[in-house]
């Protein structure tokens, strides 16, 4: 499976391939979040399946039941039993405060909707690829490389700066960076590469973020 992005009805969901390790940096005042602890690396589960953004506030949130409902219908998810369906599906999520409030029906319709992210939108790095999703308030950064959860979180932390940057002298508010990766490039990360990495991270946001509607 490649890396599909998906939009409804103020949903926004990336669909990730099977093994996908995540994580998450959630700064700069309350903002609506769901399952982001789960990335932390301290934490069980080590996978994630999707990342949704639903705006409208907090009530938005309840797109990822909509996503959830999706993974689970192709048994997609953190298994607990061995019968089909008995998974839970990863699928961490945080609102953007504008539009429209996603629902749960707008997020299973993300999810119909996918298609797979255009190869020129991926920038090099090395061995490995990188891009950045924008939506509103979130961004959602994608990378190939091999990563843990605590590379993920580093890479979110570093990929927020190019939030920072793209805002200016405005000043940056809530802003949520989720991080996912793929591991599909086998090539190893050390700490040279991860710091090319979150550059490029880095960039990608504030190319993108920043020819996106800000929050």
């Amino acid at each position: 499976m490649t890396v599909l992005v998906g939009r409804s009805g103020g949903a926004v969901v990336v669909l990730l391939p099977e093994g996908s390790v995540g994580g998450a940096d959630a700064r700069g005042g309350p903002a609506g979040t769901r399952e982001v602890e789960v990335l932390a690396p301290e934490n069980l589960v080590a996978r994630v399946d999707a990342v949704c953004v639903g705006s409208g506030g907090p009530a938005g949130l309840a797109a990822a039941d909509g996503v959830m409902r999706w993974l689970r219908e192709r048994d997609r998810g953190f298994r607990v039993g061995d019968d089909p369906g008995q998974v839970v599906p990863i699928v961490p999520a945080a609102t953007d405060p504008g539009g429209e409030v996603a629902s749960a029906e707008a997020g299973h319709l993300a999810c119909e909707a996918a298609e797979p992210v255009p190869e020129g939108s991926w920038v090099a790095v090395g061995d490995h690829r990188v891009q950045a999703v924008p939506a509103g308030a979130v961004a959602v950064v994608v990378t190939d490389a091999p990563l843990d959860k605590a590379q993920c979180r580093r890479l979110a932390i570093s990929a927020r700066d190019g939030a920072v940057r793209a805002a200016g002298a405005g000043g940056l508010g809530a802003f949520t960076v989720f991080t996912a990766a793929t591991g599909q490039a086998a090539a190893p990360v050390g700490p040279a590469a991860l710091d090319r990495l979150c550059g490029a991270a880095a960039d990608a946001v504030a190319g993108a973020w920043g020819g996106a509607s800000r929050p």
